[in-house]
């Protein structure tokens, strides 16, 4: 080279040496800085440089004589490659970026250029592949994609979050124009068209016209304390909405406004249920303390009554501040606090059992709560609704004891009437009966048929006057003063036809202790069933109890008969009259019965002294 700057031809050889000399200096310079590969025509490799060894970690033995494929990551599709060998083996270059893997499975890209190259009839034996290396660049943009991907993602998730929480946000900048920059939800609360250029005068346009003076003068507030914070109405296309606004002010040096952040927030929905609210609690606390009944809501963990109505003071006789000094235990009589302990254990809410509460004057009274759980004022409370029950208990138990007595009244007018059946029939049609028959004998006849007439109407009178002296004996209940109950009922056993019935008796009585009613209704009970039981229910055992403690007295019949239908025998006259008989004493009847199962009836009266009302 210097041999031509001095003007002189350099002879052949030098020239030789010379491009030998710069072929060597660009290989040297192309190894330094790119890849390169040459392959054939089938596409397998016959040069690597040392750049394609380092990159790749292949030796130049494991890439010689193998196909690119040797290094493909299986990121590209098959078109990609396919659009490549198009264009090359047309004899174009072909340029794309392509994503390797090296031998130790780490990925690289590379920059690659691949020109076809031609001998000298210009067919192409063979293809030069250049590649930069731009792995770097490929992570940076990949990067960069990832933080925009993640920019656009928080935007948008800022905007659902703005879209649901209806809060929308404005930024202001006074080193620009002075203008506001709305987000996408700021404009949709006010209703106006995104990207509308906004200012703060065409802000109050949109605030209402009775709010504007108010919103103004905290926004000059604002501008001295740094503070805005401000509920207003504004008026939209859709009508009048309430906005909640906040605001984050910067000042300058000389405490000058510089910027301001601030958030809209619709607020029109809550407004409606704060009114609503306020509405409700007005009619809650009307309907409370008008209220018929007495209502009071008591503290779960305390038990103390946090609230009640004047129903409530009105019947417990205690004043408001007195009651808020109370608990539950307070009005509950002594006697039943352990019961309440355990209704508090228990369902306490669903227990509607009928209480005994005390008044501030000591009186006594029944009530019959609905019990309510619920939150007031921060408290788990009952809501609890008595109802003052006392005097409806009165007037039933007055109704029982009516019913009772005239049920009485009833058994004992029967009793009236079937004595009085009973002498009328002994006294009078059994006279009748024995005159008709005294007369017959009397009868004189010479005919023997006649005497045979005569005789067969004897037998029959006989028999009636049996029939009729039995009848009345049933009618007229025995005298049961004294001991005469027990042996009233061994001798109705005896009296009736039990055929193979074996009849156990098991009878231990203080008559004394029993008053005489009582024990005509007790004998009344055991002739009907012991009726039933030898007429209707085939049974071969019977067996009759009626046992006597200090305050009460059990009677129980049971037969091994065929039983029946309990809900078809409830309707007949039997049951009934056993029923009525045991009700109108107080008793209490269990009947225990089914087809082929025999029956037992079980009937417990309670006692008192004679003399005393039962």
């Amino acid at each position: 080279m210097k041999s031509i700057n001095k003007g002189k031809v350099p002879s052949p050889v030098h020239q030789s040496v010379e491009m030998v000399q710069m072929l060597s200096a660009y290989q040297a310079a192309v190894n330094e800085a790119a890849i390169v590969s040459i392959t054939d025509i089938k596409g397998d490799i016959v040069y690597v440089n040392e750049m394609f060894i380092r990159v790749s970690k292949y030796s130049a033995e494991e890439l010689l004589g193998q196909n690119h494929r040797l290094v493909n990551s299986g990121y590209h599709k098959k078109e990609f490659f396919r659009h490549m060998w198009q264009m090359i083996a047309a004899g174009k270059a072909w340029r794309g970026e392509i994503k390797n893997k090296a031998k130790d499975g780490t990925y690289y890209w590379v920059d690659t250029v691949i020109t076809p190259i031609v001998d000298q009839n210009g067919i192409i034996f063979q293809y030069l592949s250049i590649r930069n290396l731009i792995t770097a660049q490929k992570e940076n943009e990949a990067r960069l994609l990832q933080v925009q991907h993640e920019i656009l993602k928080r935007t948008k998730q800022l905007k659902d979050a703005q879209r649901v929480a209806k809060t929308g946000s404005w930024y202001l900048d006074v080193s620009g124009d002075n203008q506001l920059e709305w987000s996408d939800e700021t404009y949709h609360i006010f209703e106006i068209a995104p990207g509308t250029k906004m200012t703060y005068n065409k802000f109050l346009e949109a605030v209402h016209p009775d709010d504007r003076n108010l919103v103004d003068k905290k926004w000059e507030q604002a501008l001295k304390t740094g503070r805005y914070h401000i509920e207003h109405r504004i008026i939209t296309k859709s009508g009048e909405k309430w906005v909640n606004e906040e605001a984050r002010i910067e000042f300058d040096k000389k405490a000058n406004l510089k910027r301001a952040l601030g958030t809209v927030q619709d607020i029109t929905e809550k407004k409606k249920i704060d009114h609503s609210l306020r509405e409700s609690e007005h009619l809650y606390k009307t309907l409370f303390n008008t209220s018929p009944f007495a209502v009071g809501i008591v503290d779960k963990k305390t038990m103390q009554f946090l609230e009640v109505n004047k129903t409530a003071i009105k019947l417990y006789g205690y004043s408001r501040a007195e009651f808020l000094k109370l608990s539950l235990f307070d009005i509950r009589v002594e006697e039943e606090h352990a019961k309440l302990k355990n209704q508090l254990i228990n369902n306490y809410a669903g227990d509607r059992s009928i209480r005994s509460h005390k008044r501030k004057n000591g009186d006594i009274i029944q009530v019959e709560p609905t019990i309510t759980p619920m939150t007031y004022r921060g408290h788990n409370v009952y809501l609890i609704t008595i109802t003052d029950i006392t005097d409806k208990l009165r007037i039933e138990d007055e109704l029982n004891l009516s019913k009772l007595n005239r049920q009485k009244e009833i058994i004992e007018a029967e009793e009236r009437s079937r004595s009085q059946i009973g002498m009328e029939l002994h006294d009078n049609v059994n006279q009748l009966l024995a005159a008709s028959r005294l007369y017959i004998r009397q009868v004189k006849t010479s005919s023997g048929k006649n005497e045979g007439f005569i005789k067969t109407a004897l037998d029959i009178l006989g028999v009636a006057l049996e029939e009729i002296r039995k009848l009345s004996a049933s009618l007229v209940a025995p005298t049961l003063s004294n001991n005469n109950l027990k042996e009233s009922i061994e001798a109705l056993s005896k009296s009736y036809p039990s055929g193979n019935a074996k009849i156990q008796l098991h009878l231990a009585l203080n008559e004394a202790a029993i008053p005489e009613g009582l024990k005509t209704n007790i004998y009344r009970i055991v002739q009907e069933q012991f009726s039933n039981i030898i007429r209707h229910a085939e049974a071969t055992k019977i067996s009759i109890t009626v046992q006597q403690s200090a305050d009460s007295i059990a009677v129980e019949i049971t037969d091994n008969g065929k039983g029946f239908d309990l809900q078809t025998a409830k309707r007949g006259i039997g049951l009934n009259n056993i029923t009525h008989r045991a009700e109108a004493y107080g008793g209490r009847v269990c009947i225990d019965t089914g087809i082929g199962q025999g029956c037992k009836i079980n009937i417990w009266f309670d006692i008192l002294p004679v003399g005393g009302n039962i």
